[in-house]
Order: C-alpha cells, then sequence, then structure tokens
C-alpha cells in the first residue's frame, strides 16, 4: 500500500485525490492532508505515510522554501510536486531541489498510479523534461540522500549496531517494539536491504554510523 500524505489548501482537490484512488484496488490511499506546510511538519507522522504529495503553489510560501522545509523536517520521504504548473522551468527548479516526480492535475489516472508506484521504488520520474546529462547528474545526489537518517532513526541503528536487540532498544527509547520494528523495516526499504545485519553493513559503509 503507497501511502500519501497531501499538502494541498483546496479542500475539493484533497477530497478528489481521495476518491481517484480506491486503496483495496489501487494500493494507493491518501491517509492525511494539511493545508501548508507549517501544518503538515506539526502534524505528519512519518511512521504512517510513505509520499508527500506537494501542491507547488500555497499561499504565503514559496516552492523552493517548502521543498527545504520540508527535507529538513522529513529527510527520508519523497516528494512528489502534484500542480498545475507545466513549465519546464518549474520542474528543473523542482528536481534540483530534491523532488521525486512532478505531476500535473491534468494527468491521466493511470499515469498518477504508475508514477506514484515508481516513486515508491526509490526511482525518479523525470517524464522527459530534462537532458540526460542532467538527469544522471540528479540521480546521483537523490541516491546518496537516500542515506540520510533522522535523528531517531539513527539512534535505534546505532543501538542496532552495537549489538542490542529490538526490545532492549524499545526499553532505551521508551517506546513499543513494535515501533522500533515499523521503523527498521522502513529503513531497511530506503536502503534497499532485507536485513538488519545488512543495513547496518551498508550505513557503516556510507558512512552514516
Amino acid at each position: 500500500m503507497i501511502r500519501l500524505f497531501a499538502i494541498e489548501d483546496h479542500p475539493t482537490m484533497v477530497t478528489g485525490i481521495k476518491n481517484l484512488f480506491r486503496p483495496s484496488r489501487d494500493n494507493i490511499e491518501v491517509v492525511d492532508s494539511a493545508n501548508s506546510v507549517e501544518e503538515a511538519i506539526k502534524k505528519a507522522d512519518p511512521e504512517t505515510f510513505d509520499i508527500f504529495l506537494l501542491d507547488l503553489w500555497l499561499p504565503d510560501s514559496h516552492p523552493l522554501l517548502n521543498i527545504k522545509r520540508i527535507k529538513d523536517a522529513f529527510p527520508t520521504k519523497p516528494v512528489v510536486i502534484f500542480t498545475g504548473e507545466d513549465s519546464t522551468n518549474w520542474r528543473k527548479k523542482m528536481f534540483e531541489a530534491g523532488v521525486m516526480a512532478y505531476m500535473l492535475k491534468s494527468n491521466s489516472k493511470s499515469e498518477i498510479k504508475n508514477t506514484l508506484m515508481k516513486v515508491a521504488k526509490g526511482e525518479i520520474v523525470f517524464s522527459g523534461v530534462v537532458d540526460p546529462a542532467f538527469e544522471k547528474q540528479l540521480a546521483s545526489v537523490l541516491e546518496s540522500q537516500k542515506y540520510v537518517l533522522t535523528s531517531n532513526q539513527k539512534e535505534i541503528v546505532i543501538l542496532l549496531s552495537n549489538g542490542l536487540s529490538q526490545y532492549e532498544i524499545a526499553d532505551i527509547k521508551k517506546t513499543s517494539v513494535s515501533t522500533v520494528e515499523k521503523t527498521l523495516k522502513h529503513i531497511r526499504d530506503i536502503c534497499e536491504v532485507k536485513s538488519n545485519t545488512e543495513l547496518v553493513k551498508v550505513l557503516m559503509e556510507k558512512g552514516v554510523i
């Protein structure tokens, strides 16, 4: 299931996105929403969603600043732009800022679904708007960014690398074993590894821990 957190200031658009997909059929669901980046940062729980779906133009804010604020608060969460702004210039600016895809609100359901499925797998969807050299450069930058962890995630992985069990980590973090397990699974998915042993090895090789 691909879980979306929509940042959109038009309630009817949020409703439209929710109605576009049927979770049981499409494996895509809007689990929460906010009408501003500020509100999203306050209410979004990283354990409950996979992708930010962000409108390019939000009141009293700038698109580039919005991306920076989201990435500072949620460095491991991919951002997909969902807008009516069909501008090659803005597409490039957004990709340079670190978004994973740029979708138009006029796109068909199948186009939107295919894009979200690719992003969920860690792919960047350029939509043919940038030259190959630019695409390669951005892909390299975003590849390194996926190993950036939040302070909480990093602490859990460090404890794991020191030989502590998930039960011991949960006790130290004053949280549930289930939360620790979900956090580790999320990091494994991002780093594309299957076990905690592989995860620790990769993060040590990348200099993250």
